[in-house]
């Protein structure tokens, strides 16, 4: 598997959050961590059924309006149960993570609900998923496998739509889950 040449570290995304002086994106991110969000990453999601067991799921893409709203895209299908959880009042925590160097952040979220696609979101999920096994591809996965892997019917997405509460940093290493706060 290659490796990157500078292994991304919590530190980084620490560093660059408590320096960041500009607006913030969805509430809690940088410009750059919105970008990353949207850039074609791992989105793995979890919530907690209504007896409280953990559930997880994936998202094919991740939308940040510019208000600051998360939309994250899902195939409905392999996620119904993660979708009944959000319907019954599950909070959210959604995983961004970049095959290439496990650069992964986290947002969370106490308020989820489900949504209509809205006028261009297919092209841009389409975008991200071939971004996302383009990186699989990078980190020697074969071309089959990363087809396969992302592979989805435009029919079964659905949207889920929030704004972050908190986001943490998750990339592996010392100050991995620390806030993500100026």
């Amino acid at each position: 598997m290659p490796r990157a040449s500078q292994p991304f570290t919590p530190s980084q995304d620490i560093e660059a959050r408590r320096r960041w002086a500009g607006p913030v994106v969805a509430g809690v991110l940088t410009e750059e961590l919105a970008e990353f969000c949207q850039g074609g990453v791992s989105v793995v999601i979890a919530a907690r059924t209504a007896d409280g067991l953990p559930i997880a799921g994936t998202a094919k893409a991740c939308r940040i309006a510019p208000e600051g709203r998360m939309r994250l895209f899902l195939a409905e299908p392999a996620n119904r149960a993660l979708l009944s959880a959000f319907a019954q009042g599950s909070p959210i925590a959604a995983t961004f993570s970049a095959p290439r160097n496990h650069r992964s952040i986290q947002v969370k979220s106490f308020a989820v609900r489900q949504d209509d696609l809205e006028d261009g979101e297919l092209a841009e999920i389409a975008r991200q998923v071939k971004a996302f096994a383009s990186e699989l591809v990078f980190v020697n996965y074969t071309p089959r496998f990363a087809t396969a892997f992302t592979a989805y019917r435009e029919e079964d997405i659905v949207a889920i739509e929030f704004l972050p509460d908190d986001a943490f940093v998750q990339t592996p290493g010392p100050g991995a889950g620390e806030q993500l706060a100026p």
